[in-house]
């Protein structure tokens, strides 16, 4: 593996980016449970006035009451997602202070490198 400072930190940042829309995407998936949800108590609301049968507004209560659920499960993984997005941002942070010097040193600097065909694990 040929790994370069300046390879590490375009890694570390898009680690970062990924992270971020990984965390957009679950917090998407919990409102489209809500909303589900809310549907669901909508039906079961309005066919308990028309009077429909108790099994069917019963099911739509249940549905409901599952993407409630789900909502809040998912709840826990946008929860987790921003711990996630934030290490990741952490990351970043660390991989430029720690290495950003190093790069920044080998595109300044005026000794010469040795021959990559030297430095080769053999």
């Amino acid at each position: 593996m040929n790994a370069t400072y300046a390879a590490v930190l375009a890694r570390a940042a898009a680690y970062g980016v990924r992270a971020a829309r990984t965390q957009a995407a679950v917090e998407r998936l919990q409102s489209r449970f809500e909303d589900r949800a809310d549907s669901a108590r909508y039906l079961s609301e309005a066919m308990t006035r028309l009077v429909v049968d108790e099994p069917t507004t019963t099911a739509y209560m249940e549905i409901a009451n599952l993407s409630n659920a789900m909502a809040g499960n998912v709840g826990q993984i946008v929860s987790a997602a921003d711990s996630l997005s934030t290490a990741a941002e952490g990351l970043d942070s660390e991989t430029h202070a720690q290495h950003g010097r190093m790069a920044d040193a080998n595109r300044t600097h005026n000794v010469q490198m040795a021959d990559p065909q030297f430095l080769r694990p053999r």
